[in-house]
């Protein structure tokens, strides 16, 4: 009988540690919550002038915060809901629910720890533009979609023009300019003395002089940029009359340009007429993904975008050349002032255009 009781002391106190043991162990934890949130609303295209925006309706949200494994942004006012599956970035919110307003639009954001959710909501003032005012009616368009490029829109311009110290020599060969899977493709190439012509370097340069051109306007153009040491691409814009007064004096506009002397990812946007302004920004993985490149061009003002974002404005007034019709000009360009002297083509000399599209 008493080792009975013996044996059963011994188990009770062997439950009891166990007991004990298991409410100590430090891996058994509660699920985290998430904490120090974050966020920071930038409306896109905010100037002085343009306080509450461009009209675009975009907000770029930039999230942060300790003990998150994502977010889901929710718009109620336009019934859409994004997601970003980490704990730090951002999210492009784009609200049209009050077109031709300015109005107040609430963003409600949800920060989840794996399933421990923390909410909260802020508060952005936007200007969206009216289906009737400039820049939402698109005008004019290439989406480079067929199997070759539009002969009724676009020039060829060949040979060397002895322009800028350039390089290259230019032709309309399909190894230098195509259109493929949707997207304008022109190649600069190592051409050893071409076709007896003494160049060493092929690409292409096309137009739309005398088969399109516009005054005023939004432009966008998707593009990515070709990496290789001595390329200088650019998407630019000629006025119609360097026929008659010669350059500058026609205008130029250069929507985009990069070139290997200013900097590979260094994007130039740049007005000339005789009196030049240009200014520049870093833009990481040009030459690895697409970028966006627009132009808002008035009777009143210039002004370059890049990804959405204000590059720079310029007045505009009736003593400048940019009252009057432009046409475009795309081209790779190979050395020269911008492509510098050192020049290794290799398997990054292509600039693919996806669209170019021009607004009223």
């Amino acid at each position: 009988m008493k080792n009975k009781n013996i044996l059963t002391i011994a188990y009770c106190v062997i439950f009891l540690y166990l007991l004990f043991a298991c409410s100590k162990n430090d891996n058994v934890i509660p699920p985290a919550t998430p904490t120090d949130l974050q966020f920071n609303a930038q409306i896109v295209g905010v100037t002085d002038t343009t306080p509450n925006g461009d009209g675009t309706g975009r907000v770029i949200l930039n999230l942060s915060g300790k003990n998150v494994t994502s977010y889901i942004v929710t718009l109620p006012t336009e019934k859409q809901s994004l997601s970003l599956n980490a704990a730090i970035g951002s999210v492009t919110c784009t609200f049209a629910s009050q077109p031709g307003t300015v109005s107040q639009y609430p963003i409600n954001i949800s920060a989840y720890c794996n399933t421990v959710k923390v909410d909260t909501t802020t508060n952005v003032t936007v200007y969206v533009r009216g289906a009737s005012e400039p820049g939402t009616a698109l005008v004019w368009s290439d989406e480079f979609n067929g199997a070759s490029l539009d002969a009724s829109i676009w020039n060829y311009e060949t040979g060397n023009l002895n322009v800028n110290n350039e390089l290259e020599y230019y032709t309309s060969d399909a190894a230098n300019v195509s259109v493929k899977n949707g997207y304008l493709q022109i190649t600069a190439l190592n051409s050893p003395n071409y076709n007896n012509s003494g160049w060493n370097y092929t690409s292409a340069r096309i137009t739309t002089q005398n088969k399109y051109s516009f005054k005023y306007g939004k432009v966008e153009m998707r593009a990515k940029l070709p990496g290789d040491k001595g390329t200088w691409p650019a998407l630019w814009m000629l006025g119609n009359s360097i026929s008659t007064v010669g350059w500058p004096k026609c205008g130029e506009i250069d929507i985009m340009e990069m070139g290997t002397v200013t900097g590979l990812d260094n994007i130039l946007c740049s007005l000339h007429w005789g009196g030049d302004v240009s200014k520049s920004r870093y833009v990481s993985g040009s030459t690895t993904d697409f970028h966006l490149y627009s132009l808002d061009w008035r009777a009143d003002q210039i002004a370059f975008y890049i990804d959405n974002v204000l590059l720079f404005s310029q007045p505009n007034n009736s003593n400048l050349p940019f009252n009057a019709n432009h046409f475009f000009i795309f081209n790779v360009a190979v050395g020269g002032d911008m492509g510098g002297n050192t020049i290794n083509l290799g398997s990054s000399s292509t600039m693919y255009v996806d669209y170019v599209r021009v607004y009223n």
